[in-house]
């Protein structure tokens, strides 16, 4: 009798994925009958019955060493919601706290952050973070930490206040709001501080500088969790809208409409959602930008029926914001639903999906039917995974409708990744595999889609390779491919020392290639890229330099401008840039990224500016100019891109945002008002005003707008 054999690929995934052996942090939860006012202020009374953790633990700039400044967190819960106090004990001359408003960017102000693995898959978290002046933000978090979708929103309060011994945060978490596994009662937690005058980012437990900043697999434990319900888990939040439609020399319009989105939560793990006459008056606009290549450029994700749950939905590289290559080969692409190729609204008659976990699988379901010029159009979308060990997985997904072209189009494929973060003791590295093939209504054959990349993503020393093939007839009906018909090899890697000295935190020296062939091997694209020096500085400052050829092969002419083409041909040609930042932790700050060298068979500079001034502490102004100069043999040509943003911050649930932009290639200004009033989470007031204005320097007339007025409503069962 023969013996068995295990394959190569069981062997491998059992080498790979080690058991979770390094003891772990742990803080017992207390129930309380009476729980804490959610205010802004820490008072002992009130939180005298908590769970302390105090112990916290820099990360940088002196990783290892004991917090600079005291932190205390208490936690305490009831069966409805989990309660989070941070007494953050510093000069308060030495907060920095310039925002106010929900969901800002505060990667530049003093801020506390919570992580919560309620799965305990090591894995999947939700993200929470409030900064001093009481600006709250959320996220979900997934694949260990490598995703982050910020644009996740869900329904919490957190407040916060400034006072003589620092700054106070406190925060309480619907446990309607998460999905965890019914019967669990205990959860990994990670707890963060930020010192921005310092750089200085604390933990609890510590961690080492070579986990992603968010990363999920060595959280703490959270325990002791029992009794905890999430009701009967439906929300209904209907909308109204009215507003007034303007256009020069045609007779107003004055649309009214109105829409429910429903969601429930069908297991504790599992959350369905229905959308009916969908409305996304509330979107922030697209950023402009003039597109000086040959593929189509991408725009992010902005709405939030698809944001939540999207990282269900994630494939192959997709959603890993720290890989430049991420965005090549995506399957699913929620643009294509509610969108056109120009981003502008197409009706959404009704759409549901269902998003979670149940034990091991990870599941993301949506159908989506648009209303189109050529009638109304179904599409649907299933992704499935399996996790293996602490942080591997293996997974498929399935795609129907086609939003690129008529007729009909489907994809399937499947995905394998392998991953640690204990490699060589504290470190992360992964291996991932990918297979695609699409089925498209007159095309046949050479419709596949593959390839793989190995990452080790650490501190000192990271390096990234690759390789993918897209076919010349793969179509992703509902994704995101740009270029098709190549095969591409890259490769990055950087060293990252921190000398300790001279102010400096990191250094960093970069080099990578991207190799891009036809499926014979011909050359089309090989771009090298080497960073000699790049420098991040403790006051937050930083410098980069970079330089590197360009080789590019075009087989028919490339109408860069509507006035000027690069013929075919072969073209070798050097860029270089710098890149200086100043600390946006000021008041005033700017930055500028000044690139030049040859382009095709000519010359381009391209020089970036952005800056920042907080006039006072409600009042923001932002402004950013892109100019690109090009010459070519058929003549010379510029093009301009103006961005202004002007925010008054009234409090965290009461802002007026103001968003202005123009180029020079349409001719045409954009201008975006909104005035959001939360008077509770769910329950918001929208006011809104779009507007074009055709050569605005000139006639400063307005030729098109739309103002809308949108009251929303939250019933939570």
């Amino acid at each position: 009798m023969k013996s068995p054999r295990l394959s190569p690929l069981i062997i491998l995934i059992t080498l790979w994925v080690p058991l979770q052996s390094i003891a772990q942090q742990s803080v017992k939860a207390v129930f309380v009958s009476t729980p804490p006012r959610i205010d802004g202020h820490v008072t002992a009374g009130e939180w005298k019955n908590a769970a302390v953790i105090n112990q916290f633990v820099q990360r940088e700039p002196d990783t290892g060493q004991p917090a600079t400044e005291p932190t205390t967190c208490y936690i305490s819960y009831d069966k409805n919601n989990i309660y989070f106090g941070f007494h953050c004990t510093i000069d308060p001359k030495d907060i920095t706290a310039k925002e106010l408003a929900r969901d800002a960017n505060l990667s530049q102000d003093d801020r506390v952050q919570i992580v919560l693995d309620t799965f305990l898959d090591h894995r999947n978290g939700y993200w929470f973070q409030v900064g001093p002046r009481g600006s709250y933000g959320d996220a979900l978090v997934s694949q260990n930490g490598a995703a982050f979708n910020k644009q996740w929103d869900g329904l919490w309060v957190g407040k916060a206040s400034i006072n003589a011994q620092g700054w106070d945060a406190e925060l309480a978490i619907p446990f309607k709001t998460l999905s965890f596994r019914a019967g669990q009662t205990t959860w990994g937690l990670k707890l963060i501080r930020h010192i921005k005058k310092k750089l200085e980012a604390t933990y609890w437990p510590s961690v080492n500088l070579d986990s992603y900043r968010f990363q999920v697999s060595d959280c703490g434990l959270l325990t002791g969790l029992d009794g905890i319900s999430q009701g009967i888990g439906l929300d209904i939040s209907p909308y109204g809208l009215a507003g007034v439609n303007q256009k020069i020399n045609e007779k107003n319009a004055f649309p009214t409409d109105a829409g429910v989105d429903v969601f429930y939560q069908v297991s504790p793990g599992l959350k369905s959602a229905l959308t009916v006459n969908t409305d996304f008056a509330q979107t922030e606009v697209d950023s402009r930008q003039i597109n000086l290549t040959r593929f189509q450029l991408h725009f992010p994700e902005k709405r939030d029926f698809f944001l939540d749950g999207a990282n269900y939905f994630q494939f192959g590289l997709d959603g890993d914001r720290a890989n430049p290559y991420s965005k090549r080969l995506i399957p699913f692409f929620s643009r294509r639903m509610g969108l056109d190729n120009g981003g502008n609204p197409i009706p959404i008659v009704w759409g549901g999906k269902m998003t979670g976990q149940v034990g091991n699988w990870n599941l993301g379901f949506i159908n989506i039917m648009d209303d189109r010029q050529s009638g109304k159009q179904n599409f649907t979308v299933a992704r499935v995974t399996r996790n293996l060990g602490n942080q591997s997985s293996v997974g498929f997904i399935g795609t129907m409708g086609n939003a690129l072209a008529d007729g009909s189009n489907s994809v399937v494929g499947a995905d394998l990744k392998l991953a640690t973060s204990t490699f060589r003791g504290k470190q992360n590295l992964a291996l991932l595999l990918f297979g695609l093939k699409s089925n498209t209504e007159g095309l046949t054959k050479k419709n596949r889609a593959f390839g793989g990349e190995v990452v080790y993503p650490n501190d000192f020393f990271m390096m990234r390779a690759g390789f993918h093939q897209i076919e010349k007839n793969f179509r992703a009906g509902v994704g995101f491919v740009p270029r098709q018909n190549i095969r591409e090899t890259y490769f990055e890697s950087s060293l990252g020392p921190r000398p300790n000295r001279w102010k400096i935190l990191q250094v960093f020296f970069k080099a990578n290639l991207d190799y891009i062939t036809d499926m014979n091997n011909r050359l089309l694209t090989r771009q090298i890229q080497f960073t000699p020096l790049s420098i991040r500085f403790i006051s937050g400052d930083e410098i980069s330099l970079t330089s590197g050829p360009q080789y590019e092969l075009l087989i028919k002419d490339f109408k860069i401008h509507p006035e000027h083409t690069i013929s075919t041909g072969i073209y070798d040609f050097w860029r270089h840039s710098i890149l200086i930042t100043g600390a946006k932790r000021r008041n005033f700050w700017a930055s500028v990224n000044y690139n030049w060298g040859s382009f095709y068979n000519g010359e381009r500079q391209n020089i970036v500016l952005a800056s920042g001034y907080k006039i006072t502490v409600p009042l923001l102004v932002g402004l950013e100019f892109e100019d690109n100069n090009i010459s070519l043999p058929d003549g010379a040509f510029s093009t301009n891109v103006y961005r202004i943003n002007a925010n008054i911050l009234f409090s965290p649930n009461m802002t007026l945002y103001n968003f202005i932009q123009y180029d020079n290639l349409t001719k045409v200004m954009g201008w975006q008002t909104r005035f959001v009033w939360i008077l509770k989470p769910g329950n918001e007031i929208l006011l809104s005003w779009n507007s074009r204005w055709n050569d605005p320097l000139e006639r400063y007339q307005v030729t098109e707008s739309a103002a809308r007025l949108k009251v929303k409503y939250n019933y939570r069962f």
